[in-house]
């Protein structure tokens, strides 16, 4: 064959070998990896058929020549030369086919011989057509894609060359070809081609061809298909324009007319959904209804007929609102599921449909039938498609919506997570580009703040602000959907500013919401949710700012929301609420009763609405009750109170509201109760209130997300207990509602790190998956560590689902645990034998404030015991609370704790005169509220030679609660030989005299100089690492011993980020957050001492009770005692203190009494000393200079120092 390029000498070669050495060298193997070998092995195969005329050997030698044409580079010379060795092996199997059936191959014979390429062209033409058909009928058989991309290969080689307008068949069939490889690899680039062919075949056909109609319907469709992949309305308009030449083309009683009406319709309804324009919208529904009327019932295609013409008929409802629409729209989907076999593969699409019009009836009517059938249908068709399917992110996303709509009816939570997943995956699914991602990002942003909304997840926040900036990034200002995005853009805006207090959000959603409102038709049924929208930020608006304009303006737009949504509209009565709400914000800036009247008429109206399991009532209720509060501490108008109570209490019997809003119903509630002197009603409901308390914040969030959920509802439990004493409970009853209400966040640390050991012995299965599930909710979520903003959500929304699995499956393995012998109260709060054994040998006097009544429990082994205090304001705590150093006598302070709380429990324990004999006893204080940041340890009077004091009465210690006491004895069990465990006990000693951006602190490493030469004589091993956090916290898993020296700050905002200042503070400081993460109960650290400023302050009034600062922290990751400090310290008084303290660890041995027995000689010592002067302290800010008036007070130095411990 001469059209092969060897060499003279290897042909020669090939053609010496014997035939057994050929068929070896032919092979059988795979196909040659590059263009010599390939051809080299084609000719061996030839010429085996040469020499024993085997069939087989020529069939590979096509293949292969068939192979090498699709894997090698288009290079023209190559490829030409590649086709005519193809030509010329297929003339020798059309010849040895015609020898076989007896047909005389002179013909053939005279036009080619046996090594050279037919010269007659449409020979050549014949033999490559005769290919390609047969490598389609194989691929028709077999599905193999490589015989499609034969086919393709031979059909683009015959159209190459030739005027293309002459050969219509031939590209129409190519675009044919490239639309089914389309199908099934998704390229692109096929799409592309598959039109450009049709389009030409189109151009090439005349008017009055029969073929014509049918290529202008595959262009058409394949236009459309493109639309929907890349949003080109250009696109879409041919695809109109061919749709509706094909209706000119064809005949009425055609056999495909109905068909073309159908995808006539579908064209106009794509275009309508792009545009908005009304009139495609009804071209579209008359040409779906003209296919339905053209087309019998038991004709295979009119279920899709029917499910179109129910598609359009519910796009133009959601144009016009127009109810019948949908009634129909619903009619005709649902006649299509139902003649549809069950087995069909496109059964999915009409569940699809059917579950969306469902849903979409639902929120105009409200009828849970509606949803819930709307959330059959669109889980049956997910449930019915592959993963991989052109289809399954459409109809993930509908999913999505239907279960969003349920969770918003019914509050049911696993549904919001579903629908988060289902729109999450729906979002993967879709390509960038694809003009449907706007969309589906839009559904998983809304979704993605609706659960921020109702669990306080930040993380949701930041994701769904992302999904729905991008959503309108993707959406061309003329899109019909450009207004909505808008509209869910400006209300996530508005969200972020209720968490953040950042005002430019405030300002770019009310400028955004502007936008939507401008840009929606007067018709439109969104624009009253729109105006409705604008109407809360601006009333935001007026609220930060006082702005009169602001509040105008949010009456009137909402005004009009309400004037135009029907009375029977679902959407209503959350327009009336807040029309209510704005008339009440209005009356608290100008007093006007009118207002208030006005607001409390409409809110009611707004209830009266509202169904009554809906969770939305809960927060109208308790808007109406507050509204009501407000009345009467202006007119007392009879029977205001009565419906005050009655609002409160449908409030908290609403189940389906969240948890939150459900406790403030009841907080509320029990206050109207109180001031009518009904103690056992509010105590009950402040019990219920208080167990509740769990479900706020699940294991599943961030602490500062919990700590964000937890502030709102500060107080609880201090009311509980003080009502529940007023209604003559029990005192345990009254304590143990303390102890369930406070310090959520450290008891959920202590519960998933507690000791399993004993369950570990007895039930080890059950251990096991205790510590995987705790392990897994112990992970911290910014652990993540990703690339890209795509993939840190995927990431993230996976580790959220693994959390929230792991919270339930934890709640269950609880239960499970707790039906075992010996383990009843797993978890459980302390009972009353625990409380009273936590108090032996030493006493814990835990004190609780509220506005209704202040007491003392003395706990001892004895038994509990409640004092009233009723010289203990929570007010007077408040007032000394806001800066205990920036009042104008301390020593007054202390006096006043001393006769109002102090005094009072000391006496009650005996303890009456000072110590003698050095044999202190010792006291646990468990302040609550505002009363934890006040030094009771520091209590007395101070006057000449007075010893009416705490430090001269007993040694004093604190803890957050009993729960935590216990736990550290608990931790400690296995801990009883203190550090002899260790091989060589190490004390890790951090000095900061100097820190980046803050003062010189000269006494620092003086300090840990002398703790460094005490270190052999208390067994410890000094080591000093680079004061760096990660070098830091490192350490912190081996030592037994930290000791800081340095700033430390306690932040205000956000006490998670209270930190204590090494060299790197400002790009990562060492916060509590930091430390929460971190866990030591492994290594049982003995002792961190923190000689910093304000490390055991919280100075966030709602947190108080969680005890959220660095010295619980560095508790909650392991140490068993910490010292530190309420607020500023000087920097040489420090150095005297930790010399004291440690000297006696060294004399006494690193126990834990000699913990409290250091400490507490060190202040006594300072105390009794001189005054030490040092302008400097251990804070960020310097102290004023400004000099206290004192009496019998020498120095306050000592007064910051407090012990925590076990």
């Amino acid at each position: 064959m001469a059209r092969f390029n060897f060499e003279t000498k290897l042909t020669a070669s090939l053609h010496g070998m014997t035939e057994t050495d050929l068929h070896s060298f032919a092979g059988e193997g795979e196909f040659p990896c590059n263009d010599e070998e390939a051809e080299l092995r084609i000719y061996a195969n030839y010429l085996v058929f040469e020499k024993s005329n085997s069939e087989e050997h020529l069939e590979r030698a096509i293949q292969w020549t068939e192979g090498w044409i699709l894997s090698s580079p288009m290079r023209k010379l190559v490829r030409d030369r590649q086709f005519d060795i193809l030509v010329t092996l297929l003339a020798r199997m059309h010849q040895r086919e015609q020898l076989a059936e007896g047909d005389s191959p002179a013909p053939l014979e005279q036009q080619v011989n046996r090594e050279s390429t037919p010269d007659d062209i449409d020979l050549q033409r014949r033999l490559l057509k005769n290919r390609a058909a047969k490598s389609m009928t194989n691929y028709e058989k077999t599905n193999h894609i490589e015989d499609l991309n034969k086919a393709i290969a031979i059909v683009e080689r015959l159209i190459h060359g030739i005027d293309r307008h002459k050969e219509p068949r031939m590209l129409s069939n190519l675009g044919v070809m490239l639309h089914r490889r389309f199908q099934r690899t998704d390229a692109m680039e096929d799409l592309d081609r598959a039109i450009d062919a049709t389009g030409l075949a189109v151009d090439s056909t005349p008017q009055k061809n029969p073929d014509l109609a049918v290529r202008l319907n595959n262009l058409g469709l394949w236009l459309r298909t493109r639309f929907e992949r890349t949003g080109s309305v250009d696109d879409l308009d041919r695809a109109v324009e061919a749709a509706t030449r094909v209706i000119k083309v064809t005949p009425r009683d055609h056999r495909d007319f109905a068909g073309y009406l159908n995808n006539l319709g579908n064209s106009f309804g794509k275009r309508f959904e792009r545009t908005g324009a009304v009139k495609d919208i009804d071209r579209a529904i008359d040409a779906a209804s003209g296919a339905i009327a053209s087309t019998p019932q038991d004709h295979h295609n009119f279920p899709g007929f029917l499910n179109g013409f129910g598609t359009w008929l519910g796009a133009r409802f959601e144009k016009t609102g127009a109810i019948e629409d949908l009634n129909r729209a619903i009619d005709a989907t649902s006649r299509a599921v139902d003649v549809m076999p069950q087995n069909h593969p496109d059964r999915a699409v009409y569940l699809n449909s059917l579950g969306a019009s469902l849903g979409k009836r639902f929120e105009r009517t409200g009828v849970m039938k509606d949803l819930n059938r709307a959330v059959e249908f669109a889980t049956r068709a997910v449930d019915a498609t592959s993963q991989n399917g052109p289809d399954f992110a459409l109809y993930s996303n509908n999913l999505a919506i239907c279960l969003g709509i349920r969770f918003k009816r019914t509050g049911t939570m696993t549904d919001l997570d579903q629908a988060i997943e289902a729109a999450a995956r729906a979002v993967n699914g879709t390509p960038e580009g694809h003009p449907k991602l706007a969309d589906r990002l839009h559904s998983l942003g809304t979704k993605l703040r609706t659960r921020f909304e109702r669990i306080g997840a930040i993380k949701d926040l930041d994701h769904a602000l992302d999904a729905v900036s991008r959503a309108l990034d993707t959406t061309p200002q003329n899109h019909p959907h450009h207004a909505g995005s808008l509209s869910t853009l400006a209300n996530t805006l508005g969200t972020r500013f209720e968490r953040t207090g950042a005002i430019q959000d405030l300002c770019r959603a009310i400028e955004i919401m502007t936008r939507a409102v401008d840009a929606t038709p007067q018709d439109h049924p969104d624009l009253a949710a729109y105006l409705n929208n604008l109407g809360l930020l601006l009333n935001k608006q007026f609220e930060k700012t006082g702005r009169e304009d602001d509040i105008v303006r949010a009456i009137e737009v909402t005004t009009k929301a309400v004037d135009i949504t029907p009375e029977d509209h679902p959407d209503l009565a959350g327009y009336l609420n807040n029309l209510g709400n704005k008339f009440g914000s209005r009356f608290r800036k100008t007093g006007s009763l009118e207002d208030l009247d006005r607001g409390i008429s409409i809110v009611a109206r707004a209830v009266d609405a509202m169904p009554k399991d809906h969770p939305d009532r809960t927060f109208m209720l308790n808007n109406l009750g507050n509204w009501l509060g407000e009345r009467i501490k202006r007119k007392g108008a009879v029977g205001d109170l009565d419906r005050q109570l009655a609002s409160y209490s449908q409030g908290w019997d609403c189940k389906t509201a969240s948890p939150s809003l459900r406790i403030r119903s009841a907080g509320s509630a029990a206050y109207v109760h109180v001031l009518q002197k009904r103690w056992e009603s509010a105590s009950s409901l402040l019990q219920e209130a208080v167990l509740l308390l769990p479900k706020v914040s699940p294991r599943s969030l961030t602490h500062t997300d919990r700590q964000n959920l937890l502030a709102q509802l500060y107080g609880l439990a201090s009311m509980a207990t003080a009502t529940a004493l007023r209604a003559k409970k029990g005192n345990y009853d009254a304590l143990r509602l303390l102890e369930l209400g406070r310090g959520l966040i450290a008891s959920f640390l202590m519960d998933i790190r507690t000791d399993v050991s004993d369950l570990e012995r007895e039930y080890p299965d059950l251990a096991e998956r205790f510590v995987f599930l705790r392990n897994e909710l112990d992970q911290p979520v910014d652990s993540v560590r990703v690339s890209t903003p795509g993939d840190h959500f995927a990431t993230w929304q996976l580790q959220q689902e693994r959390h929230r699995t792991a919270d339930r499956e934890l709640d269950e393995l609880i239960k499970k645990v707790r039906t075992k012998s010996g383990f009843q109260s797993f978890l459980q709060p302390p009972t009353e034998a625990e409380l009273t054994a936590a108090a032996t040998p030493d006493p814990i006097i835990v004190v609780n404030m509220s506005f209704y009544r202040c007491d003392a429990f003395i706990i001892e082994r004895t038994g509990i015991q409640v004092i009233e205090l009723p010289d203990l304001s929570q007010d007077q705590v408040q007032k000394w609370a806001i800066n205990p150093l920036a009042t104008s006598d301390l020593e007054a302070l202390l006096e006043w704790l001393w006769h109002a709380v102090c005094r009072p429990c000391l006496d009650a324990l005996g303890l009456t005169s000072t110590v003698l004999d050095d044999n202190w006893p010792h006291v646990w204080w468990i302040p609550t509220g505002v009363l934890s940041q006040m030094p009771l340890h520091a209590a007395g009077c101070y006057g000449q030679g007075s010893t009416e004091t705490v430090l001269d009465r007993t040694m004093s210690s604190y803890a957050l609660s009993i729960k935590s006491l216990l736990h550290g004895r608990r931790q400690d069990r296995q801990d009883q030989t203190s550090m002899r465990e260790f091989a060589t006990p190490s004390a890790l000693l951090v000095a900061m005299r100097e820190t980046p951006g803050n003062g010189t602190l000269p006494y620092a490493g003086d300090e840990v100089d002398m703790l460094r030469q005490l270190c052999p004589s208390l067994l410890l091993d000094p080591i000093t690492p680079r004061p760096l956090k990660d070098d830091v916290l490192a350490c912190l898993q081996t030592c037994k011993m930290f000791h800081f020296a340095g700033h430390g700050q306690s932040d205000p905002g956000e006490p998670s980020r209270s930190c204590l200042f090494l060299q790197d503070w400002k790009a990562d400081p060492l916060t509590v957050q930091s430390l929460r993460d971190n866990h030591l109960q492994e290594s049982r650290p003995f002792l961190a001492y923190l000689s910093a400023c304000s490390t055991g302050a919280n100075k966030d009034s709602r947190l108080y009770d969680e005890g959220i600062h660095l010295v619980s922290a560095f508790q909650l990751t392991g140490f068993r005692h910490v010292v530190g400090t309420l607020w500023e310290v000087s920097d040489k008084p420090c150095v005297d203190v930790a010399g004291v303290f440690y000297k006696t660890l060294r004399d006494e041995g690193m126990t834990d009494l000699a913990v409290c027995r250091g400490l507490h000689r060190a202040l006594r010592t300072l105390r009794d000393g001189e005054g030490l002067k040092s302008k400097d302290t251990r804070n960020v800010k310097q102290l004023s200079s400004k000099r206290r008036r004192r009496r019998g007070l020498v120095n306050t130095h000592w007064i910051p120092y407090v012990h925590f411990g076990a």
